[in-house]
């Protein structure tokens, strides 16, 4: 299913390129949605009204002035009316999902497919940005994506003709191994720690991604959390490490420097396997083979 699109419309390359940049706009509005879903829920606030206010002053922001990227630069990152800054993570989150919407539509082509993933990978965005901001994983999110990563394995199953049970039953039963393999690996960790190492949300997400990649993504998704989570933290721990260790959880708990969000690393892992696919597989597994 690489490259699908192109496939589809070699002979209409103007086409192409049209259907591209629709879905890289329509892609953007939802990332500008993923930016309120983010604030709000862990407020305990509604998505859907009010609409879109400044945070710092509560003025309306005009439609205009709500355009995914562009107004951020066009306001030079701040607020019309009372001049406060935006955070660039909003236009930059707008950007990223906007490009995930153009990638799995370039792999998978116009189908189903490409929907159930590009869904995915919005609420994984979502479970990132609310890890990132108070080191907490909603479990309404991953049960979400697990639901959607079933139903996203029995359209693939129904893409290249296979069973439509044989395959995603596998990949819920490898979703269930992961969350065991997880949970056993932070309870492992939390021994030796004498601490907790893991948090409580980390274990049940994992399993969800597995559920959505299939039980091949297992060791890789494991791999590149691990590389990836460590890199950047040592890259952020002189500006204070990753993830808001300013937020304070209800019995008290305070991250530190050193605690990371998993949930975020997770997901950069399980997006990567997205729109990587099995070519990230077969680097991974010539990698091995050349270490054995």
């Amino acid at each position: 299913m690489e490259e699908a699109l192109s496939d589809e419309l070699a002979l209409v390359p103007w086409w192409t390129t049209f259907v591209l940049i629709s879905t890289y706009l329509f892609g953007s509005c939802i990332g500008s949605f993923l930016n309120v879903v983010i604030y709000r829920v862990p407020a305990g606030k509604s998505v859907v009204h009010p609409g879109s206010a400044c945070p710092h002053c509560d003025h309306p922001i005009a439609w205009y002035d709500n355009l995914p990227v562009v107004s951020w630069f066009v306001l030079c990152g701040q607020c019309r009316h009372c001049k406060a800054p935006f955070s660039f993570r909003y236009a930059a989150i707008e950007l990223i999902v906007g490009l995930l919407a153009v990638g799995f539509v370039y792999r998978y082509g116009l189908n189903a497919i490409a929907v159930c993933h590009f869904v995915a990978a919005s609420i994984m965005v979502v479970i990132a940005g609310i890890d990132h901001d108070s080191f907490l994983i909603d479990d309404r999110m991953t049960l979400s994506l697990a639901g959607v990563g079933f139903i996203t394995q029995i359209a693939t199953a129904h893409g290249v003709g296979a069973s439509l049970w044989q395959g995603p039953l596998w990949a819920l039963a490898a979703g269930l191994g992961a969350f065991g393999l997880l949970w056993l690996i932070g309870f492992v960790a939390s021994s030796v720690a004498g601490e907790e190492a893991m948090g409580g949300g980390d274990a049940p997400l994992f399993a969800a991604i597995v559920v959505l990649l299939g039980p091949a993504a297992i060791p890789l998704v494991l791999l590149l959390t691990g590389l990836q989570g460590m890199l950047i933290w040592l890259v952020m721990r002189p500006r204070g490490g990753v993830g808001d260790h300013e937020v304070e959880h209800e019995d008290g708990w305070v991250p530190g420097d050193r605690h990371v969000p998993m949930g975020l690393f997770l997901v950069l892992a399980a997006l990567e396997m997205q729109l990587g696919g099995p070519a990230l597989t077969d680097a991974y597994l010539d990698l091995v083979a050349s270490l054995i």
